[in-house]
């Protein structure tokens, strides 16, 4: 199976993401947290767009002497790993995990602190609503870049290849979860915090309130932003009614495919490139 998902590691997420993200995306619509998901028929297009040209980047084939430049740098940062540890396979394959996602932890807060990798990261934050369709909204820059600053961070943490694997799948299937406009039942929502991020917790990183935007960068697990002093528990405006988007843009009009592809480079040299991450300040 693990050797199948190897081989196969361009087709699957795909299938995987159509499927869980098609089921959310009638639950959301049956159980909305937020009344009505801003033009749904104008957003969406964009959104699955700008996953199509990430495929399309990633797929191509143009990316894979980068990869393997940046395992075999990664790979003589750590001479010593996770791999090698004196432990069982599957203590080493949780612990990959879990090292995995405090990468993306990392990274993500690192997509708000540095300008060259805001310029990319705020087509996501450009959404002006949040739903199942704003998982797979990223720049294919953005995607190349995170993709092989994780494979260095991986490759020199000795991280093992099965963990590499099942984070996907598990990342694939919660990244839509968590930005799905679906209403939780109170409890539930409170109890999945302990192990996962969800929907309301995220949905206060998408704020348009700068300070709030500087909140809740995990991944998967929610433990990396209660250790680092990032987490917030509830927006200061209610679910309903807070704003979603950049908060210098204009929260009714949603920038299309090709003003999205070309955002970053709309704001090059502006003042918006030292805007929201350095900006952030916590409460």
């Amino acid at each position: 199976m693990l050797e199948w998902m190897a081989q196969h590691a361009a087709l699957w997420p795909a299938a995987l993401l159509l499927v869980w993200g098609g089921l959310l995306a009638l639950a959301e619509a049956r159980w909305p947290r937020r009344p009505g998901t801003a033009q749904v028929r104008t957003r969406w297009p964009v959104n699955l767009g700008l996953y199509a040209a990430g495929a399309a980047v990633l797929a191509s084939g143009l990316l894979q002497p980068l990869e393997q430049a940046a395992l075999q740098l990664g790979s003589r940062l750590g001479a010593h790993g996770i791999a090698g540890l004196p432990w069982p396979d599957t203590a080493k394959i949780a612990l990959g995990v879990l090292a995995i996602d405090a990468v993306q932890y990392l990274l993500h807060r690192l997509s708000h602190a540095v300008p060259l990798l805001w310029r990319l990261h705020q087509v996501h934050h450009a959404d002006i609503a949040m739903d199942v369709s704003t998982s797979v909204r990223h720049h294919p820059l953005e995607v190349a870049v995170l993709l092989l600053l994780t494979l260095v961070a991986c490759a020199a943490l000795g991280v093992p290849v099965v963990s590499l694997l099942l984070y996907l799948a598990l990342q694939v299937t919660h990244t839509v979860f968590c930005h799905a406009n679906l209403a939780l039942p109170p409890r539930l929502d409170a109890a999945l915090r302990w192990i996962f991020v969800t929907p309301d917790m995220h949905r206060i990183h998408h704020s348009r309130i700068e300070a709030e935007g500087q909140r809740n960068f995990g991944m998967v697990l929610p433990w990396w932003d209660w250790l680092l002093r990032s987490y917030q528990a509830q927006p200061r405006t209610p679910h309903e009614r807070m704003g979603l988007g950049l908060d210098d843009a204009d929260p009714t009009r949603d920038l299309g495919w090709w003003g999205s592809l070309a955002l970053p480079l709309k704001r090059l040299g502006s003042a918006a490139d030292t805007a929201r991450a350095p900006k952030h300040k916590p409460d």
